[in-house]
């Protein structure tokens, strides 16, 4: 035995804290904004959490439970099913194979890997949306939908940080 029922548990629920809060970042996502085109250009919340973890800690993202939270989104947000899925799960699996790019370097580093993982999602998210609707969109709110997730990454993970050293050490 590695512990009591009650230790077992805590770790249980600890190791759980990275999905139920991408869970949460899922329903916040949707949650409805009253502001002219604000749901075009929305920061991707989803995205950021799936970043994090991958890169800290990819044995509590795996990819299953990953796939299932970009599902959700997609049934949530009225996309069509496993266009967020497939994204993010390509996401941790490019994260977790360059985890060590990332790993022990300065925020900078970490900020400047996540736009440009941020970039290539959005771009996968135009095509296949454009794959899907068979018509020509506009980039120009997926551009701004990309600048406003890097522009609220610090935040975010800084949250992530925090969640981390508190819960999860």
């Amino acid at each position: 035995m590695t512990g009591t029922l009650t230790q077992r548990m805590d770790r249980f629920a600890r190791h759980l804290l990275p999905l139920a809060i991408s869970v949460v970042l899922v329903i916040l996502s949707v949650v409805p904004v009253y502001l002219p085109g604000y749901g075009q250009i929305a920061a991707n919340l989803v995205l950021m959490a799936v970043f994090f973890w991958s890169v800290y800690r990819p044995d509590l993202m795996a990819p299953a439970p990953v796939f299932g939270i970009g599902l959700l989104l997609d049934i949530l947000s009225g996309m069509p099913p496993g266009m967020n899925a497939l994204i993010l799960v390509l996401v941790r699996s490019v994260v977790v194979t360059q985890g060590r790019v990332f790993r022990g370097k300065s925020f900078l580093v970490l900020w400047w890997g996540f736009s440009l993982v941020a970039l290539g999602a959005s771009l996968c998210l135009w095509l296949l949306s454009m794959g899907y609707s068979f018509v020509v969109l506009d980039p120009m709110p997926g551009v701004f939908r990309w600048a406003l997730t890097v522009a609220l990454f610090p935040f975010f993970a800084w949250i992530f940080v925090r969640v981390q050293n508190a819960v999860l050490q």
